[in-house]
């Protein structure tokens, strides 16, 4: 069985868009490389715990993480700024 690499945050997340259940918020352990790399990544999401909802895991705009690389720039700078953190 392979490690979660989410942490659930407590409390209820936004309700479910289908069943309007409460969902569980989640969010990822670490940002990692793999992340930096993508034009985006949702820093939270959340999974309906409802299990006949057809709905597992849905992201919202508000948590959309865009990595945006100005002409000229380099990954390096990114890089750097992963490790003093």
């Amino acid at each position: 069985m392979t490690k979660a690499r989410y942490k659930v945050i407590p409390g209820n997340g936004d309700p479910c868009p289908r069943c309007c259940q409460p969902t569980q918020i989640r969010e990822h352990e670490a940002i990692l490389e793999k992340h930096l790399r993508q034009p985006f990544y949702f820093r939270r999401w959340f999974y309906c715990m409802n299990p006949r909802c057809q709905v597992q895991m849905y992201c919202v705009e508000r948590f959309k993480v865009l990595n945006v690389v100005v002409w000229g720039d380099s990954w390096d700078s990114v890089d750097e700024a992963v490790a003093s953190a």
